[in-house]
């Protein structure tokens, strides 16, 4: 049965994972899945390494890896849309079960919270993947530093694939929701879960754009904290997510920090203008008598 997991990690915010369905033994990989296959192998191998350059890139490389947005990682969880792949679950007729906990999320907002996944960084993931397809060229010449690979090439490639498997991973949750390919549903042990961890905190609400810009929703909270993602995983009896809970819990954390400190130099700003216009005390000269005393005759 395919999945796709709804998991409310704030109270504006969701991870959205696509389950991996067992490809058939007859299925021949693409020579993008191959690539990566290779890809994931090497740097399985360098992260094994005790000292030297491979060691030093695979620290640099995976605190990069943690940077990139958690929906990113979301949208590269469903499998690549293509025309063959929509015919068959046009055929077939199979909706994804959408699990989602519904005593912290009201089922109307399932479809809501996937379309803005959907689409509404489809064209940033269009933007980076050009911009980095003209980063690729411009980084051939690091080829001549010897010993060291090309890492300035091979990042570039990276996320060139990276933005466009999420694009494409974005067409095919835009295509499972124009179809009504999915079905939400709220199974007790999700349930359980978040009640369990998350006893007091409020529901997930789907805020709008114009509610951000006229500040009229409430303030943002954590519901999932980071160190229950092996909960996660457990209760859903998929591994992958202890890994994307702890990765979007602590891009959320970092995000709550920079605001707070926004927040904070925003409000210094606005104070040391007042200081300067308060005129300053009245200064006596000297020798002369002091308020509400009267001169000698």
């Amino acid at each position: 049965m395919r999945k796709i997991f709804l998991l409310p990690l704030t109270t504006r915010q969701a991870l959205v994972f696509c389950q991996k369905t067992l490809e058939k033994p007859t299925t021949t990989p693409s020579i993008a899945d191959r690539i990566n296959k290779k890809a994931v192998e090497t740097w399985a191998k360098w992260e094994t390494a005790k000292t030297g350059w491979r060691k030093q890139l695979v620290y640099y490389g995976n605190r990069g890896l943690q940077r990139i947005p958690y929906q990113e990682w979301g949208l590269k969880s469903f499998p690549p849309s293509n025309p063959k792949l929509q015919a068959e679950q046009m055929t077939e007729g199979r909706k994804f079960d959408v699990v989602f906990p519904s005593n912290v999320m009201h089922k109307e907002d399932v479809p809501k919270v996937l379309a803005r996944l959907a689409r509404e960084r489809k064209q940033l993931h269009w933007n980076r993947f050009i911009g980095s397809m003209v980063a690729m060229p411009l980084c051939i010449p690091f080829a001549l530093i010897p010993v060291i690979p090309n890492i300035p090439f091979f990042y570039a490639a990276y996320r060139c694939w990276s933005h466009w498997r999420a694009l494409k991973g974005s067409d095919h949750l835009d295509f499972i929701l124009d179809n009504r390919l999915y079905r939400p549903i709220s199974p007790p042990e999700v349930e359980d879960m978040y009640e369990q961890v998350a006893p007091d905190a409020p529901d997930f609400t789907f805020v709008t754009k114009s509610q951000l810009l006229e500040r009229s929703a409430q303030p943002e909270e954590i519901i999932l904290p980071a160190e229950c993602h092996n909960m996660v995983a457990e209760v859903t009896k998929v591994p992958e997510l202890s890994g994307e809970v702890e990765r979007a819990v602590w891009q959320i954390q970092r995000q709550f920090k920079r605001e707070q400190s926004q927040q904070a130099k925003s409000q210094q700003e606005q104070l040391q203008p007042e200081k300067q216009q308060q005129p300053p005390p009245p200064e006596h000269a000297a020798g002369d008598t002091k308020s509400g005393e009267k001169k000698s005759p």
